[in-house]
């Protein structure tokens, strides 16, 4: 039987001051166990519009069964769903005198015995004069008397519909007249992303928009929103609907063929082409976002200028067409050898090792070789500049703005070895360090550095055979990391390798694991009771090279790999490609042997041309005070790599790259000093729409699966360590009942906790809580469970030797006696860690920052194909933050990117100037200067360095400079005055007085802090610190008091 929902009962009279009152209390919303939940909206109301409210549910009536041959009865709760519905007309909504009101539900059947009450609070919406705009707030309430399960219901939602006309508005964005270019883009980027509904204490979901206007909102407790995947393919569509994507091969390129050149302008052809189809678009725009629109076309307009004016230059010029050949060959290969299996090394007759299986030979596979378009047409925009320096357009700053998992490596791969082969082919002799990597944790640092590895190992190949033409100099690679990664002096190296053969608890410091051409095992390898065996290091005289134990390798040699770890070694080597930290960096101001890395010999003459390429890894990491740091550092670093030899000066070309900024000119002003920053790719007109970046399809024309976030908050379980509890056990067990063939991507769950305390709650909870929770699935469900047998821990804790192993140990897949059931990571996994199998996380807590939310969350669904990604987020109900993001989850995730959160870098504020000015100071005068003692005060290097700081500040922060000069005037009277004739304080011979400056943090004695200047070795922290220190007064007082008593 049909029956006709009832109309809204009104019911009593509010106050005079309630009635006109635009607050409608819903407090017990956020209760720890919560009676209420609600939405708001806004909806445009007609004469014969209503609303249809449907509420449904359950709640649990607790049965005394009587079971054969139990003696005891048992106590079981039967489930009682239910559906509700009723409706609100326009002319109540509209009514101004009672804003309030019941909703009179029914249902098909008999009215529950716990029953929801059901309320609709309208008013006017603030700041709008139309009548018939109406802000509305639909709430449900359990007012059932009692407190026990009994009287609570569960399994709560509800929607409501328009209907009779009636329409459901998206919230209306402040438009404000000074919004800055960023912002006004990001108005155009999203404006399909509209909000039409928020949550209380639940969250919102709505139906598809269409005129900005939808049919339905509904309170939702388990928001689900799945993000789409963008793919860097590009298609080409035939008369038939066939679709074949765009493919350009290093192969032919590295020929020089007429196929990679057709391969390439087809690109840039069909780059112009959807320009063209954008522009035409700009007419039919709302005018407040055709100034943005038309500002993105130009950007793109000039980014393909660009793009041909580099294709021009390679088949115009000798030495970009060569370089560029070249180029191709060594990434092609890289890419070959990168993914060949590493293969064992054991022990043989005699004790001699020897490599399992064959040498490997390297065969390109189909599908492999391939450029993306994207990466190539940022290739050939920067090659102008790499090619020949001199260009006036080498200051600007390319920016790679990529999803994670894009590809962004491979593309300033490519353009640092185009920089390396450029600079040999104009002057073969001129050798040194070329590029410059940076990175800011270790874990990225080293994988990135076994990656470029491949590459070098390949240029130097292609070196060997063409040494007429780029010179006898090897190619080579460096990574420069703090003493507790690799050693930092031959004297180092030489003890750590000994200990390794010795005790198989030391730390690899060596990072190398595998060859890089051939993938024959390197590091080490047990031996029985007695210590382990030590594969491809061996020491030389005083020093340790990596030399390939498979002796068919090319680098199995007398000269071994091209690859330095060592300090030391890279001073002395001048690595072609030097990768490190940004740490590192403050070092300049002790080690003034790094001067060779910028080319530069002993008295402050130029050797060889400096680095010319500077690549700056997740720039969105560069920020706060770490940020603030490294811009103080920058000038100097800027200035060793800036070329005078040639009367004009020639900058180094910078690189960045990175998948989540805001404000990126003003973070690039601050810490390289640069005014132009080329956004690549340049942004279309709508959000996941740039041609190089496009929504993922299948070849029928619907999305690929993308990445599915989903949002859990409980509040009536007590603490979030329950409701962790709960999701940890039901993603275990979750993982059995999938399809063997699809379980690989599911089987791990990666947790993410936002600090090293709540991961040690996580490790308790794993070994007591979900193993007791799953015992109790057991005996109520009468299901196997699976327990959490193998769990890891993913954080800064792990030393850098075991980090590699650990990320080895995460790619075991399913069905291996090794596989992972839940890896607790921390921050380390924000970058670097590329599993592709990986396609299920937890988020416990919202992170600190929505760039982090998004890099964290990237780590999982990079194979949409195989194992789209789930990310289910767990917010804590107690914490705002936490439930501000589970009401808006809708509205949070479908503008991901357009919530990140600004950078900020402020390299001259007072704080750092304090901390690291003289730290800057001396690290240039170190450089350019003759190894001299600081005493006498070098007066006129410490002005240029100075007028160097002042110059960038300038730029960067002009209100700062006066602080500056206020600042440097002070630490050139403290400089002068003390006649030190040291530069260090912590020498092991000598008198530490006499030094200038000593390691920050360090304890000084206490009659020298004054006079004596903390110079930091990390850059880390600008904050001051708060030193204890013991007093043993209180100590003496008792001892004195008890000697008078006896």
């Amino acid at each position: 039987m049909h029956l006709d929902a009832p109309t809204v009962e009104v019911k009593g009279r509010l106050r005079h001051d309630e009635a006109d009152s635009d607050d409608f209390d819903l407090s017990d919303a956020n209760t720890f166990k919560p009676s209420a939940m609600a939405i708001s909206f806004k909806c445009r109301v007609p004469t014969n519009g209503y609303l249809v409210v449907t509420v449904k549910g359950a709640y649990y009536d607790k049965l005394s069964v009587h079971i054969p041959g139990v003696t005891k009865a048992r106590e079981w709760w039967l489930r009682r769903p239910f559906e509700l519905s009723g409706t609100v007309p326009g002319h109540v909504l509209l009514n101004e005198n009672n804003r309030l009101k019941n909703v009179d539900t029914a249902s098909g059947e008999e009215r529950p015995r716990v029953a929801p009450t059901t309320q609709v609070f309208s008013r006017p919406v603030p700041g709008e004069h139309d009548p018939e705009l109406r802000l509305v707030t639909v709430a449900v309430l359990n007012q059932t008397s009692g407190t026990g399960s009994a009287s609570a219901l569960f399994q709560m939602g509800f929607t409501v519909a328009a209907a009779g006309g009636l329409t459901i508005e998206a919230y209306h964005d402040v438009e404000q007249p000074d919004r800055d270019e960023e912002e006004q883009s990001i108005d155009l980027l999203y404006r399909n992303k509209r909000t039409y509904a928020i949550g209380h204490g639940c969250a919102a979901e709505w139906g598809e928009a269409k005129h900005e206007a939808t049919s339905w909102v509904q309170a939702e407790p388990l928001p689900v929103y799945e993000v789409v995947s963008l793919t860097p393919n590009i298609y080409v569509t035939d008369e038939t609907g066939n679709r074949t994507p765009v493919m350009v091969s290093m192969a032919s390129l590295a020929e020089g063929s007429d196929a990679g050149r057709v391969q390439v302008e087809t690109v840039l052809r069909l780059y112009d082409v959807w320009i063209t189809q954008q522009e035409r678009l700009i007419p039919e725009l709302s005018p407040r976002f055709r100034p943005a629109a038309t500002r993105h076309m130009t950007l793109c307009r000039e980014a393909l200028a660009r793009m041909r004016a580099g294709w021009d230059l390679v088949n115009s010029n000798p030495i970009a067409g060569r370089a560029f050949r070249l180029m191709n060959e060594a990434m092609l290969y890289q890419q070959v050898r990168s993914r060949f299996e590493p293969r064992e090394v054991a022990a043989g007759s005699g004790g001699i090792l020897r490599v399992q299986g064959p040498h490997p030979e390297p065969v390109v596979k189909p599908g492999t070789g391939n450029w993306r378009p994207f990466q190539i047409a940022f290739i050939l925009a920067s090659l102008p500049e790499l090619v020949e320096p001199s260009r006036a357009t080498r200051g600007i700053v390319d920016l790679i703005f990529f999803p994670t998992g894009g590809g962004k490596t491979e593309a300033y791969l490519g353009a640092s070895a185009i920089s390396l082969l450029a600079r040999r082919l104009r002057n073969p002799e001129d050798a040194g360090t070329d590029t410059l990597m940076r990175y800011t944790l270790r874990l990225l640092t080293a994988q990135q550095f076994l990656r470029a590895a491949a590459l070098v190992c390949v240029l130097e190949d292609i070196r060997s055979k063409n040494a007429e033409d780029l010179g006898e100099t090897r190619f080579s690679i460096g990574i420069w990391l703090g003493g507790s990664s690799t050693p930092n002096t031959w004297k180092r190296a030489v003890e750590v390798l000994s200990q390794l053969r010795r005790d198989p608890q030391t730390q690899n410091e060596f990072l190398l694991l595998r060859c890089p051409w051939c993938g024959a095992q390197m590091g080490t390898k047990p031996r029985g009771r007695s210590g382990q065996d030590v594969i491809g290091y061996e020491q030389v005289g005083q020093k340790v090279i990596f030399r390939c134990v498979d002796t068919v390798c090319l680098f199995s040699g007398r000269k071994g790999l091209p690859v330095h770890v060592v300090d030391d070694d890279i001073y002395e080597t001048r690595p072609s490609i030097v990768i490190g930290t940004v740490d590192k960096f403050a070092m300049m101001a002790w080690r003034p042997e790094s001067r060779r890395l910028f080319g530069l010999g002993d008295d402050g003459s130029r050797q060889v041309s400096p680095p010319g390429l500077i690549i700056q890894d997740e720039l969105h990491l560069i920020s706060g005070p770490l940020g603030s740091m490294v811009g103080l550092y920058e000038p100097v670093i800027d200035e060793l790599c800036t070329d005078y030899r040639g009367g004009e000066p020639v900058p180094p070309k910078i690189i960045a790259s990175t998948a989540t900024i805001r404000r990126y000119e003003d973070q690039i002003r601050g810490l390289f000093g640069r005014q132009q920053v080329a956004l690549f790719p340049p942004h279309g007109l709508e959000e996941g729409h740039s041609f190089f970046a496009e929504a993922a399809t299948l070849d029928d024309g619907s999305l690929e699966p993308g990445r599915r976030y989903l949002g859990v908050m409980s509040s009536s379980l007590g603490s979030m360590q329950t409701v962790q509890v709960r999701v940890a056990a039901a993603t275990l067990q979750a993982g059995t009942e999938i399809p063997e063939p699809d379980r690989d991507g599911y089987w791990t769950n990666v947790n993410f906790l936002n600090s090293l305390r709540e991961l040690g709650n996580t490790v308790s909870l794993l070994e007591s809580d979900v193993p007791d929770y799953l015992t109790g699935l057991r005996f109520r469900d009468g299901i196997e469970p699976r327990w959490p047998r193998e769990t890891m821990e993913l954080t800064s804790r792990r030393r850098s030797d075991e980090i590699p192993k650990a990320i080895e140990v995460l790619q075991a897949r399913y069905g291996s006696p090794n596989c992972v059931d839940i890896c607790l990571a921390s921050n380390i996994i924000e970058v670097g860690v590329d599993i592709d199998r990986l396609g299920l996380m937890t988020i416990v807590g919202q992170p600190k920052t929505t760039a982090q939310y998004i890099q964290v969350s990237g780590r999982v669904g990079r194979r949409a194909d195989v194992s789209p990604g789930l990310v289910i987020a767990i917010y804590g109900a107690a914490k705002p933050r936490d439930r501000s993001h589970y009401e808006r989850f809708r509205t949070y995730h479908q503008r991901l990117y357009a919530q990140v959160e600004p950078t900020s870098v402020t390299p001259f504020a007072a704080p750092v100037l304090r901390r690291a000015l003289h730290a800057a100071a001396v690290a240039h005068i170190r450089h350019v200067a003759p190894l001299l003692p600081p005493y006498p005060f070098p007066l006129r290097e410490y002005e240029d360095a100075i007028a160097l700081l002042e110059a960038r500040a300038a730029i960067a922060d002009p209100d700062e400079v006066p602080v500056l000069k206020r600042m440097a005037k002070r630490r050139a009277r403290q400089w002068a005055s003390w006649e030190r004739t040291m530069w260090s304080a912590n020498v092991i011979q000598g008198d530490p007085k006499q030094g200038l400056m000593r390691y920050a943090g360090t304890l000084p004695d206490l009659d020298s802090e004054a006079t004596i200047w903390e110079v930091p070795t990390s850059m880390r922290n600008v904050d001051a610190e708060c030193r204890l220190q013991i007093s043993l007064a209180y100590n003496r007082v008792d001892a004195e008091a008890e000697e008078g008593e006896l």
